[in-house]
């Protein structure tokens, strides 16, 4: 053996059972390869009443007297399992005898690291030897460490045919300068025909080549396009068939693949991870027009597919199989290449990383906001000597009210200018130290919000966190760390959520409260700081203000943080953690009428920044409105803030849309949240359309493009055919017309009714 030291990027984490107890299994990535950690001697431990009695009889356990309490100060005692089978017979056992736990739901591999205050990036010191490609550790000593190993990336995608066939594999691998393309195809013969495309007689062969390569290159992230619902599912069958193991794991383990109905998709093994681009691309908070990989490409790289993704795709591909394989490869490989490029062009995989490394958790489970947060707040909770319940055993109340959002002065403004409260809630919770412990503790040194809800002001732990979160995120702007900056505003966007959520093991119905009708306080002082200097506050959503009037921006941001502060410290005795600042100015802003007939609409408006139009929360920005409808929003805007015929346009607009000219932009897409088999009531008309595909694949449908024609909705397998203009003209192209119209005392029908009596 050697001793040795390394800093790595923890891949996964594992438990297994062994003789002298439970061990934990970490894949680190270093500088000097890929390790192994293991722990020996584990134990799954969770807390009990002091006074409970605890005798079981079928499993074995250590019963540990301990100077924790929970929230309501009741003493508890520790109870450590050293067998994964026991944890079943604990929890059915304490169910039984009506004994409360607590914190029996932490995962003991992170609880393992988080009491160490390890967050992903870890400094392991020790005896190691070589296995299987693996330099292992076993019992290192181990800390926290600051270290960025590269890491390697391989994006892959397969090819099917309308049989069932496994027709190719493609991949592309980088790791630094080092790149690998390479496609592997079903052929009558073994053949290498080029450095990147080679034949293979079977399936099976393909599929073992693919999995002997992927070993030898070993890359830390599997990428792709439903790579898990589609393309390692299929795989999986197919090995299945053949009598293989799909063991693409850094030990040779199989993938094991789970889907959960309304989470998605999942793919567990050691020492990989699996990206899926879609849900890692929403979880980051893009928006797209869809979440296609042809889309995507072409709004982030400018460049698509090499087939088409409509109707003819399949003939396309059976065609290339038969007549032209080099043409296949070029399309399957061409798919790998634009999943790594908008991963690199986006910065994606640093972003996980960041993610990760702030949070503690592995990858795959950073977008679980509650762990994120056990995961930092718990072990500080620990050091004050308390422990928290189970997440099921919280009771709910009350929701919050949310955030403030005025009424809009309807029609269009000029000269709008934009303030900002920067992060508001973690600033609130900052100022008034709003968290769950000063909850616990809220009668030492007692601060009140604006409603009343008390807090600590010495006793308590997420302000703390915010402090330093705050700080992290400063530095990381000011080094362009802009993946560190927004997993920053990711984790502390979470936080109020979390208090407010039903699975978070720290809901309390004031925490949320406290936070959101703090809030509307301080938009309402705002608004009045701003109206007591002749402006016109005429909007206001949450952490912003929108003020019309002639005035010095910048000024007046830094004269709204000195009036809050010199407010909250006069009011309430606390420090102003908050900080407002001027984002822009509307040149022209226009708020359309509510379609209820109701007042303004709210979150629903048009702008125009510096030449620049902008819409949020209107049609134009929206997936779920046809093309058509995103297309003539945009020029009717442009020509109504020009100032230019907007009655003539719109007659023109309609027109060739009765002449077919836009036919192939008069397509919805929708998402299904659920088989569509499963909708019995009131089945909405994205779901008739789905019902109409003779949908074949592994999964559930979870997306449908379609039509309406004139015999109602038609899947966009069936062909664009026989559409039925008058719908659109009254569901996409009527609505956003009177958006405009009304507020000019028009109306769409109006306009269309003056044409039809001039025909008199």
């Amino acid at each position: 053996m050697l001793s040795d030291s390394n800093k790595g990027f923890i891949l996964t984490s594992h438990l297994e059972q062994a003789s002298d107890g439970i061990q934990i299994v970490l894949f680190v990535r270093s500088e000097a390869g890929k390790c192994k950690l293991v722990f020996t001697g584990q134990k799954q431990v969770f807390f009990i009443p002091k006074d409970s009695k605890f005798d079981p009889r079928d499993f074995t356990f250590v019963r540990k007297n301990l100077e924790l309490k929970s929230s309501q100060d009741t003493p508890v005692d520790g109870i450590y399992l050293s067998q994964l089978s026991d944890i079943n017979k604990a929890k059915r056992y304490c169910e039984q005898n009506g004994i409360r736990t607590f914190e029996f739901d932490i995962p003991l591999t992170e609880r393992f690291l988080m009491e160490r205050f390890i967050f992903s990036q870890i400094e392991f010191n020790g005896q190691s030897f070589e296995k299987g490609g693996l330099k292992v550790f076993e019992n290192p000593q181990i800390r926290p460490a600051n270290t960025r190993p590269q890491c390697s990336q391989m994006s892959f995608d397969i090819e099917t045919g309308v049989s069932g066939e496994l027709y190719s594999i493609a991949y592309s691998y980088l790791r630094g300068d080092k790149r690998v393309d390479r496609v592997l195809m079903l052929s009558g013969e073994q053949r290498k025909v080029t450095d990147t495309l080679e034949f293979f007689p079977s399936e099976p062969s393909l599929i073992k080549k693919f999995i002997d390569e992927l070993h030898l290159l070993d890359p830390d992230f599997i990428l792709g396009w439903h790579v898990i619902g589609f393309d390692l599912s299929f795989l999986e069958k197919k090995a299945q068939q053949f009598n293989l193991k799909l063991n693409i794991g850094v030990e040779k383990d199989e993938v094991r693949l789970d889907y959960r109905q309304g989470a998605g998709h999942f793919a567990n093994m050691k020492g990989r991870l699996v990206v899926d681009g879609p849900p890692t691309l929403r979880g980051a908070f893009y928006q797209f027009t869809n979440f296609k990989l042809e889309t995507v490409a072409q709004e982030v790289l400018g460049i698509g597919k090499d087939i088409a993704s409509d109707g003819g795709k399949v003939e396309e591909i059976e065609r290339r199989f038969r007549e032209d394989k080099e043409a296949l490869a070029k399309y399957n490989l061409l798919d790998c290449t634009l999943v790594n490029d908008i991963f690199n062009k986006l910065d994606i995989l640093n972003l996980l990383i960041e993610r990760s490394s702030i949070t503690g958790l592995n990858i795959d489970r950073i977008n679980i906001s509650t762990a994120a947060f056990d995961y930092i707040y718990l072990p500080l909770l620990h050091r004050k000597k308390y422990v928290a319940s189970n997440r099921s055993d919280i009771e709910r109340d009350d929701s919050s009210s949310g955030g403030l959002v005025m009424t809009p002065v309807a029609g269009l403004h000029r000269n709008v200018m934009i303030f900002d409260f920067k992060s508001l809630y973690p600033s609130i919770m900052r100022t008034f130290f709003i968290d769950p412990y000063s909850l616990w503790k809220n009668s030492i040194d007692t601060v009140q919000t604006p409603e009343g809800f008390k807090f600590s002001a010495s006793e308590n732990l997420l302000p703390g966190i915010l402090e330093k979160l705050f700080e992290k995120r400063r530095l990381a702007k000011e080094n362009g760390n802009m993946a560190l900056s927004q997993a920053v505003k990711i984790l502390m966007n979470s936080f109020y959520g979390i208090m407010g959520s039903s699975r978070s093991r720290f809901y309390h119905a004031d925490l949320p409260q406290a936070i959101t009708t703090t809030g509307h306080y301080l938009l309402s002082a705002a608004r009045e700081f701003f109206e007591n200097r002749g402006l016109e506050v005429i909007y206001g959503d949450t952490d912003s203000l929108f003020v019309k009037g002639e005035a010095e921006a910048s000024a007046l941001a830094s004269d709204l943080d000195s009036f809050i502060a010199r407010l909250l410290k006069s009011e309430f005795k606390v420090e102003s953690k908050l900080e407002c600042e001027y984002e822009k100015t509307y040149d022209q802003l226009f708020f359309p009428m509510a379609r209820s007939g109701q007042g303004a609409a709210k979150k629903r408006y048009a702008g125009l920044v510096s030449g620049e139009l902008e819409f949020k929360g209107m049609e134009a920005v929206r997936s779920d409105w046809t093309q058509f409808a995103r297309k003539f929003q945009t020029k009717l805007y442009e020509k109504f803030f020009m100032g230019e015929d907007i009655e003539s346009f719109i007659k023109t607009e309609m027109q060739k849309l009765e002449a077919g000219q836009y036919d192939d932009d008069l397509i919805y897409t929708k998402r299904l949240s659920k088989p569509a088999h499963e909708y019995t009531k009131n089945i909405p008309v994205h779901v008739r359309a789905a019902l109409k595909v003779d949908h074949k694949g592994p999964y559930p449908l979870k997306e449908i493009s379609y039509t309406i024609s004139r015999q109602g909705p038609e899947p966009l397998q069936n062909g664009v055919k026989d559409l039925d203009y008058q719908h659109y003209i009254d569901k996409q192209l009527k609505p956003l017309a009177d958006d405009i119209l009304m507020a000019q005392g028009k109306s769409f029908d109006g306009l269309r009714l003056g044409d039809q009596l001039s025909l008199f």
